[in-house]
């Protein structure tokens, strides 16, 4: 039961965050599934809302959102993206192999 409460909060502390449009940052796209399903759910949109924009039925949004978009093209996450109106930028930093960072 304890587990269960505590599972429940963070879930309500996830979700209010998302209202706060307060996002967790992704690192080489580990968790940008997730950060899709966050953007809708923070606008207040609706699986069907979202499918309605994209011109696809609302199973292919179920489907997509409860495998976290895994597998998803490139050319449909920039839909998605723009069907929630986000603007996303990114940052790229080129990091030194561990070896040559030894030797500096």
């Amino acid at each position: 039961m304890e587990s269960f409460h505590l599972q429940l909060k963070e879930e309500v502390d996830s979700y209010e965050r998302l209202k706060r449009r307060e996002f967790d940052e992704i690192d080489n796209f580990r968790g940008f599934g997730h950060l899709l399903i966050s953007l809708r759910i923070a606008q207040g949109m609706t699986q069907r809302e979202l499918a309605r924009r994209l011109g696809v039925h609302e199973s292919q949004i179920s489907r997509d959102e409860r495998n976290e978009y895994f597998g998803v093209t490139l050319e449909r996450a920039m839909k998605v993206l723009e069907a929630l109106n986000v603007r996303m930028r990114t940052k790229v930093e080129i990091e030194s192999p561990p070896c040559e960072a030894a030797l500096a």
